[in-house]
């Protein structure tokens, strides 16, 4: 899907409370903020949050953290990553970097963390590297992302009270050798966790070819809350899940 851009890599930009927040800036994700109407400005970002290493999560770090810090002429931003993104045998933010930001606060598990008026707790994930799902306090409401992973026993419980749920939904069936949600299992978290709103993204092949859409629609039937499959250019307004039915809208010259 990334190799071929079937669909944008360009993570998920975040306007809530004083803050404006970037997760997961994979391949593109600058191209895509400078392209977008209106542009979206990387020296306004207060925090880049990274769920893990992989490269469709994480190519363009570098560049973003460049780009906020405007070629590091002003010490800013902070940047919100697992331990081994920087540390150990193959960390994937440069060094001569990391002087730019005002600060790098590293994932711990359910350990909150202060973004301005925003609250950003960690949520592990199996994965294969270190992986966390995030869970968002705002003045908004309450977001979480499931990001890549596995389905454990305890995750959905993890993202209990939040009204809007965005979930990584790669696989159509589900693969015990590969660790990532499958949208039967991706189901069974939002039954359990019932969001005002459910947003499918991060989808592989076989999510592609069996209609993102038309399983989102078979979804909202059968569990009776609103689901819906992300499209490049996915714009949420709080409106969308903070008020039960109100529409989503995909902009296309968005991320």
């Amino acid at each position: 899907m990334v190799a071929r851009q079937l669909r944008y890599s360009a993570g998920t930009w975040l306007e809530l409370g004083h803050a404006q927040l970037l997760l997961d800036p994979g391949p593109g994700t600058l191209l895509r903020a400078r392209r977008a109407r209106p542009p979206l400005s990387p020296e306004r970002l207060s925090a880049i949050l990274l769920s893990h290493k992989h490269l469709d999560h994480a190519a363009d770090v570098n560049v973003l953290v460049e780009a906020m810090t405007e070629g590091g002429r002003h010490q800013r931003g902070a940047l919100l990553a697992p331990r081994d993104a920087l540390e150990g045998e193959d960390p994937i933010v440069l060094r001569y970097l990391r002087d730019y930001l005002d600060r790098i606060t590293l994932w711990e598990q359910d350990r909150d963390i202060a973004v301005g008026d925003i609250t950003v707790r960690p949520v592990r994930h199996q994965h294969g590297v270190d992986t966390f799902g995030l869970v968002l306090t705002a003045p908004e409401g309450r977001i979480g992302f499931v990001v890549d992973g596995k389905l454990t026993a305890d995750l959905a419980q993890r993202y209990n009270g939040c009204a809007l749920l965005v979930l990584n939904t790669v696989l159509r069936d589900w693969n015990p050798d590969i660790e990532h949600l499958s949208f039967p299992e991706a189901m069974e978290i939002v039954q359990e966790v019932r969001p005002n709103l459910a947003v499918l993204t991060h989808f592989g092949m076989t999510m592609l070819r069996a209609g993102p859409r038309k399983l989102a629609q078979k979804a909202t039937e059968q569990l009776g809350l609103p689901v819906i499959a992300a499209g490049d250019g996915l714009t949420l307004n709080d409106d969308a899940w903070r008020n039960p039915g109100a529409e989503a809208t995909n902009v296309p010259a968005a991320m």
